[in-house]
């Protein structure tokens, strides 16, 4: 059976020789060693020729041969089947993460065809102008070359119908409201009766830190500067607020201080940015208020480009709302017991903390976070995102 992508509507952006024409029948075993061998291929060719932008580097790092063998490890990969064809909806504020999804759903030997964002950042077209040129390298008998697609096309109900109605599964990463009237295209009917919209909805993440002294500042400012400065803070997993566990003010004034020059020297926002930025910080007390909390200080300490709030709690609507763009809420705790999450809380970095500290806190209380990591690694991928494992979710 045969997806016809061949209408003016759509711009195919991968593989850049495609004919639009694609066989949602062909599939191959998962974990395949010709599959590990091209997705290896690929990833040496995106860090030689990608070096100059950390997050290509990344993804070409995380295709790795022996990462790719390790993550087999843990699986019957003999008993595995593909699942078919998987339509990807992919975010529009985190640009390379459209990759990991994409490259999992094809290391599970699917069909995949990837909607991305009209818009694209200079690194997302250089990531797929290198995706291209690998597979021109790899030749026409590739095989990861044929089983991606990634397009472009406005919202329109007629395309998102038809591609679904070509799918077993949907990968859809938005808001609820996203995920809720894109979850309404039926699709395509199997006799596995493994058909499944997989969600990976708007979640929050947070950092706990806990510095002694003016030596261990740099460390925690390079780990959390990592967390948060990729995708300008809108990926779910860069912290947006920051627990401070039994550390001086001074040295966390320090922390600030550093922080902000690093980010400068690097960064900087455009004007609707700063607008968006602005208008969250002063719309934030207000965000605050509940029954419960009638009165919450809230003190803005302005940086160059980091914005601080100091705030005594927080609230759902004040994470619903919060826009990334590198403000940061901070709360001083006592004790890890302290720390109130809700329901999408995505991540949680520590730094500063031993295991063994934070091992008693996850056993002691039910927290709701679907991981833990140290600082500095909220952003690498896994294959097992949110609590849902993809290898599972994209075979049969």
């Amino acid at each position: 059976m045969i997806l016809n992508l061949e209408q003016k509507a759509i711009k195919i952006l991968l593989p850049t020789n495609s004919t639009g024409q694609i066989n949602i029948n062909l599939t191959t075993s998962p974990f395949s060693e010709k599959l590990i061998d091209e997705l290896s291929q690929l990833g040496t060719f995106l860090m030689i020729n990608g070096r100059t932008v950390s997050s290509i580097v990344a993804a070409g790092y995380w295709l790795r041969k022996s990462h790719l063998h390790v993550i087999k490890s843990q699986y019957q990969t003999e008993q595995l089947k593909a699942k078919g064809t998987v339509f990807h909806i992919a975010p529009g504020n985190v640009d390379t993460l459209f990759f990991y999804s994409m490259i999992t759903s094809v290391l599970c030997g699917n069909q995949t065809v990837l909607r991305i964002s009209n818009k694209l950042s200079e690194d997302t077209q250089k990531l797929l102008t290198l995706i291209n040129q690998c597979f021109s390298e790899l030749g026409s008998n590739s095989i990861i070359s044929s089983l991606m697609t990634v397009i472009q096309y406005d919202y329109n109900d007629v395309i998102t119908g038809q591609i679904s109605a070509a799918s077993v599964a949907k990968v859809i990463w938005g808001n609820d409201d996203t995920i809720e009237y894109l979850s309404q295209f039926p699709l395509r009917a199997n006799i596995d009766n493994n058909s499944a919209n997989i969600c990976f909805p708007d979640r929050y993440s947070v950092a706990v830190i806990q510095i002694n002294d003016e030596t261990q500042v740099l460390a925690a400012v390079d780990n959390l500067l990592r967390d948060i400065k990729p995708y300008i803070q809108q990926a779910c997993s860069s912290p947006k607020i920051v627990y401070w566990l039994n550390t001086a003010q001074c040295l966390q004034d320090k922390f600030w201080q550093t922080l902000d020059s690093q980010l400068i020297e690097q960064e900087s926002l455009e004007t609707t940015d700063l607008v968006s930025q602005l208008l969250y910080t002063q719309r934030l007390p207000l965000l605050l208020e509940t029954k419960k909390i009638n009165k919450n200080n809230c003190q803005l300490k302005q940086y160059s480009l980091l914005q601080v709030m100091e705030v005594e709690s927080v609230t759902f609507a004040s994470i619903k709302s919060h826009v990334g763009l590198w403000i940061l809420l901070s709360l001083q705790i006592d004790e890890l017991n302290d720390i109130a999450l809700f329901e999408h809380c995505q991540t949680v970095t520590m730094s500063g903390i031993k295991q063994a500290q934070w091992q008693g806190w996850l056993n002691s209380v039910q927290q709701p976070m679907k991981r833990i990591v140290p600082a500095g690694q909220a952003l690498a991928f896994s294959h097992v995102w949110d609590g849902i494992d993809l290898i599972d979710a994209l075979t049969k």
